[in-house]
């Protein structure tokens, strides 16, 4: 069955705390929207209302004044750090209020956007809500592109690393990747070869990992012959080791300088459970590298929950 293929969208959402660290997100979020020729809607989230009654009762002030100084604060610090960079860009400041990851999707839908960009941090002079249990959240809920900045902007993402178990999953991850950033000078196909802890009771351990080792790169060949004709054989690389798959994509990432990492958020086996848990944890806290997030279109957002 032919893919359609994916386009760079005509808007991106900014979720932002104001923290220092979430500049790095800023600074992408302007870069791609210059190369995308895209409108920036750049997004916070405000306390729920109990919480700016409690703000409001402590100022001696009416609650819906307490709010609106709230929102005009945010309004006015989000367009000071935007700043001359903004020039140019089409830009739409939003306020939402609540649950920060519910309040997030509310407004990427609300204004059309196609990607998500965040970084992690907090902001204890606004008391917004940190963003790393956001990040968490919305890799499971999130039905769109997301992208999870760490790095400083030098220049438009020129090496990618996938993290791939060769499902129709991670194809469509690799599709969306190639299709947002364009053809890469390098693609990694990153794969953790996986074997049944039965198996290996059962067998030569050595043996049974070649024979998983063969069958993989089978795989990656198959792969690779599916991915667009953009992509010349040279520019990508199969890397299969045995292993953790949030480390081996780590570690590739360190090593060979990888400026973004691609990760399907549904798959099968051990990659599945990559953005699951504390796998989960353990990747957005550990990995150095801005990671974009895709979502298999055939699965559904499970229930939304805190």
């Amino acid at each position: 069955m032919p893919h359609s293929r994916p386009t760079p969208p005509s808007a991106i959402l900014l979720a932002t705390d104001l923290g220092a660290r979430c500049d790095r997100a800023l600074s992408r979020a302007l870069q791609l929207a210059r190369q995308w020729n895209a409108r920036l809607v750049v997004a916070t989230v405000l306390p729920p209302a109990p919480a700016q009654q409690m703000i409001a009762g402590l100022l001696d002030a009416p609650d819906p004044l307490a709010r609106d100084h709230a929102r005009q604060a945010v309004e006015w610090r989000l367009r000071q750090d935007l700043g001359a960079e903004a020039d140019g860009i089409a830009l739409d400041v939003r306020i939402g209020e609540g649950h920060v990851g519910r309040a997030v999707l509310q407004l990427a839908a609300e204004t059309g956007c196609g990607l998500v960009v965040t970084g992690i941090a907090s902001d204890p002079v606004f008391e917004l809500p940190a963003l790393g249990s956001t990040v968490l959240w919305l890799t499971r809920h999130c039905p769109l592109p997301l992208l999870v900045v760490h790095r400083r902007v030098r220049a438009p993402y020129r090496s990618l690393a996938v993290a791939t178990d060769f499902s129709e999953s991670a194809h469509h991850a690799t599709r969306q990747a190639l299709a947002l950033f364009g053809p890469p000078l390098r693609l990694a196909l990153v794969h953790a070869l996986e074997m049944p802890g039965s198996a290996l009771l059962a067998g030569d351990r050595d043996a049974l990992q070649a024979q998983a080792r063969l069958r993989a790169n089978e795989q990656a060949r198959d792969f690779q012959a599916g991915l667009p004709a953009s992509m010349a054989p040279g520019q990508v690389q199969a890397v299969i080791e045995p292993g953790d798959p949030a480390r081996l994509l780590r570690q590739h990432a360190q090593a060979e300088d990888i400026d973004l990492a691609v990760v399907g958020t549904h798959g099968r086996g051990a990659l599945f459970e990559l953005l699951i848990g504390s796998i989960a944890r353990r990747l957005v806290a550990t990995l150095e590298t801005d990671t974009l997030l895709v979502r298999d279109p055939r699965s559904l957002p499970p229930q939304l929950e805190p």
